[in-house]
């Protein structure tokens, strides 16, 4: 069973985003995603922008989950960011987006692109975890929240207790 984590590496947190600007963060994000992707920053920061154009990919909790397929991307590759004071991001429904999720994949992913990107959605709902994630000072903390947070999620007993 494949994990959202499985396509998180430590390098690819970043506690404290610097950018000011949305097109700022997208360019800060594919930099996260690039090297281990495959492609370059600009690249990718490119097809980001342009798939928020077709719509914002900000959602309730202060999250914004920017993603892209990419022919040239070698391999599905996530990355998280911090922005400590909040950033006005797309179409947010509660104000500034403090949490973003970076997600590129090679096009002959598509069903798994939408898997991760619905059990990115899935756990960044939880008000805990979202409000632990903001507390976290360091990228193994903060993928180690993750971890524990998807091992709960796909454990047998939660799947009992959905009915599953």
């Amino acid at each position: 069973m494949w994990r959202w984590t499985d396509f998180l590496d430590v390098d690819a947190i970043r506690p404290s985003l610097e950018s000011r600007a949305p097109t700022e963060v997208l360019y800060e994000l594919a930099g996260l995603m690039a090297p281990a992707a495959g492609v370059s920053q600009r690249e990718l920061a490119l097809d980001l922008r342009a798939r928020e154009h077709l719509g914002s990919t900000a959602m309730e909790g202060g999250v914004a989950v920017p993603h892209c397929r990419l022919a040239r991307a070698e391999r599905i590759v996530t990355c998280l960011g911090i922005h400590r004071g909040g950033l006005a991001f797309g179409a947010a429904e509660d104000g500034l987006v403090r949490i973003f999720v970076g997600l590129v994949s090679p096009l002959d992913t598509a069903g798994l692109h939408l898997n991760v990107l619905a059990r990115i959605a899935t756990l960044l709902h939880e008000p805990v975890l979202r409000a632990d994630l903001l507390a976290a000072s360091s990228p193994v903390v903060i993928r180690a929240l993750l971890v524990q947070a998807e091992e709960a999620h796909l454990s047998p007993r939660h799947d009992v207790a959905l009915g599953h």
